[in-house]
């Protein structure tokens, strides 16, 4: 589902009033809420844990011969250390407060092979790289925002459920209606627990939400 349709399937579930919301923009009262709640709860879900397979990606840096530190991709939140090459080279991470007094200067080896990531989330290479030399690496997302009716949230479709019953919940808490607490806190119990099992496998499932 899109977000747009996550907003209605929840209108459809807490039986408000109308047939939209018709666009997730420019809403008022509780439509408004509908959508910051939809919002919200995906976020919350995928903050849960940082190593969801669905968030999961491969980058690359283009590395310029001139200088040792580069900015990585905006969405990175982990990485994998292990996945961290300059070509075929292996490249090690180092905690920053070892790389910052160890290797302040260029060790001016021809192919560095130990890095550190900076307080500002620069990497920093322990000596200039080669000519034309490109750094891979895997690495997980930040969380997902929803914010356009098309946008879709990462996880497999068949989770997409997931976020209309965590959004229940804070429904009923708004409303003090207890038997919507209730039923969205037992529908999302279900669909989390599969959802954790495929995606984030061998975790223990957090408790309920809020």
């Amino acid at each position: 589902m899109t977000f747009l349709e996550l907003c209605q399937s929840l209108r459809r579930q807490i039986g408000a009033a109308g047939s939209g919301p018709a666009n997730v923009a420019g809403q008022s009262g509780e439509y408004a809420r509908i959508v910051e709640w939809i919002r919200t709860e995906w976020t919350r879900i995928q903050q849960r844990h940082e190593r969801w397979r669905f968030a999961w990606a491969q980058g690359s840096v283009d590395l310029d011969s001139q200088f040792r530190e580069f900015a990585l991709p905006q969405d990175l939140s982990v990485i994998d250390e292990q996945t961290l090459r300059i070509g075929k080279t292996n490249v090690s991470l180092l905690p920053w407060a070892r790389f910052r007094d160890d290797y302040r200067e260029s060790t001016g080896v021809r192919e560095p092979r130990l890095a550190a990531i900076a307080p500002d989330g620069l990497i920093y290479l322990e000596s200039e790289p080669p000519v034309g030399s490109r750094l891979t690496f895997e690495y997980w997302r930040t969380p997902q925002v929803l914010n356009d009716n098309s946008d879709t949230p990462r996880c497999p479709a068949v989770y997409h459920d997931v976020i209309v019953y965590a959004a229940m919940i804070q429904y009923g808490l708004y409303e003090n209606a207890p038997e919507v607490v209730q039923q969205g806190r037992s529908n999302f119990s279900g669909v989390y627990q599969e959802m954790v099992n495929r995606e984030l496998p061998n975790v223990t499932v957090q408790g309920p939400l809020a």
